[in-house]
């Protein structure tokens, strides 16, 4: 008898320890405060300062004039016209770049920062496995949490694009939403407001990959729905 309860409380003692490997982040994350959507909130009464991680979508490659016909630009047409105020961006997405770049570019985010937006993945799906990617974006997530404690994150799953390959951004897609969801971020699911039918699809993509003007009026509107149903919430 003695020899079974031993037994049991060894097991349960590997199980706890063994817990404490699995969610490293919850573990780092405890000492920060809970994410409340604060800092966006502040466009109901003033201009607000904002970064961008992330790839060529994030700096709004193949747009006519990515300056005037970006997705950030169009975002603050939309924001302007709602609440009278706008978003400071400070861009430091590149084109061409994975999760990796972002995270070194997420050490100059400075610490007044109100909201930072990312937006990568789609070139990871060829260099990591699901599993690489989450963890590099969790520490992504957290190193922004860190370097801005009361900035909002935004994690934005970027457009489908005409290809057969668009498959295998499917497992890094759920994973951005899913690492939003634990580690105390908000998702923005940008892939599934663009047309389903591949014919339509070309039609607001200028190669297939990157979103022509339409495809980034597409983009920006549902990032100002998500944005708006969270300043208007009241909570």
């Amino acid at each position: 008898m003695i020899i079974k309860n031993k037994a049991i409380f060894l097991s349960l003692t590997m199980l706890f320890i063994m817990a404490g490997f699995i969610i490293p982040h919850k573990a780092q994350g405890a000492q920060l405060p809970i994410n409340t959507a604060t800092g966006i909130k502040k466009l109901k009464t003033a201009d607000i300062n904002a970064v961008i991680l992330g790839d060529s979508i994030a700096v709004s490659q193949d747009a006519s004039d990515p300056l005037t016909t970006g997705w950030d630009s169009d975002l603050n047409t939309l924001i302007s016209r709602k609440y009278s105020h706008r978003i400071l961006w400070n861009n430091k997405a590149k084109s061409g770049t994975l999760v990796d770049y972002c995270l070194q570019r997420a050490e100059e985010i400075d610490s007044k920062t109100d909201a930072v937006f990312i937006c990568v993945g789609r070139n990871d799906r060829n260099f990591y496995t699901p599993g690489q990617f989450c963890l590099k974006y969790s520490d992504l997530i957290w190193m922004v949490h860190r370097k801005a404690p009361k900035a909002d994150i935004f994690c934005i799953v970027e457009p489908p694009m005409v290809s057969s390959d668009d498959s295998s951004f499917t497992a890094i897609r759920s994973q951005i939403i899913v690492n939003a969801f634990n580690d105390q971020a908000n998702s923005i699911d940008v892939w599934s407001d663009f047309p389903i039918k591949q014919r339509d699809l070309a039609d607001v993509l200028s190669d297939g990959l990157h979103p022509n003007d339409a495809g980034y009026k597409i983009m920006s509107y549902s990032i100002g729905k998500k944005l708006f149903s969270i300043i208007d919430s009241g909570k």
